[in-house]
């Protein structure tokens, strides 16, 4: 009886060792969205229109980030059983083009984005890669940031806006309050560039923020404008400020 114990034990151990990390690994997300007027304006070369077409006027996703509040990090590639497939994507391929674009320059395809996503934190959320990005979509439509702030009046607009009044306009519509991340901007201003929001490790519902990253925004930053017609179609060519035409 006592060596049926031991092995049964062993065996449990053994199982323990060899099972890959999973949902339970984590304790949110951060979903990470990018204004993409303000990621345009401060590259050297501006932004590229991606291979697959234009993306759309809207804040894009950047990440979906799984976070381990024990160990005070993002936790990156937890399962090497779970290679990226590109076709399993193909039941939301419209939406990732749209709304989880790369316009970098030189044009891309946009799979090596997704790849990277899904390698660094997908195969850590335990689920199905198709969920992992249908469900930080999904999040970015309920979120709505831009419509958010228009309707307390911020608009991408060259003009500035209190980085509180920013926050309050997410908090009035999610009823959580949001990080807020700038980069430098035309006129010697600080812009507008990333919002973060938290999500319960379902990846379902919006959260209070059990822990933000360290953000830096002025008090006022700018909101700079985006547009497709902004997107090199060829070969790279750094944007021109109306000031500087």
């Amino acid at each position: 009886m006592a060596q049926r114990t031991i092995s049964l034990c062993l065996i449990l151990g053994l199982l323990a060792a060899a099972a890959p990390a999973n949902a339970t690994s984590f304790d949110f997300y951060y979903l990470v969205l990018m204004w993409p007027g303000a990621y345009c304006v401060d590259s050297e070369y501006g932004c590229c229109v991606p291979k697959y077409g234009y993306p759309a006027e809207d804040f894009f996703v950047q990440s979906f980030t799984t976070f381990d509040l024990s160990l005070n990090k993002a936790i990156v590639r937890c399962n090497s059983d779970k290679p990226f497939d590109i076709n399993k994507l193909e039941p939301i391929e419209n939406n990732l083009n749209h709304y989880w674009s790369n316009i970098h320059c030189p044009r891309t395809d946009g799979t090596s984005t997704w790849k990277s996503e899904w390698r660094s934190y997908g195969v850590c959320s335990g689920l199905k890669e198709v969920d992992y990005f249908r469900a930080a979509l999904n999040l970015r439509k309920n979120a709505d940031v831009l419509g958010a702030l228009a309707e307390q009046g911020i608009n991408p607009d060259y003009r500035l806006y209190s980085t509180e009044h920013i926050k309050w306009a997410v908090n009035q519509k999610l009823g959580v309050m949001p990080g807020v991340q700038c980069r430098d901007g035309p006129f010697g201003k600080k812009q507008l560039y990333q919002i973060y929001l938290c999500v319960d490790k379902n990846g379902e519902a919006f959260i209070d923020c059990p822990k933000l990253p360290k953000l830096q925004c002025p008090e006022e930053v700018l909101f700079h404008p985006f547009h497709t017609w902004m997107l090199n179609a060829t070969s790279p060519a750094k944007i021109m400020l109306p000031t500087e035409a």
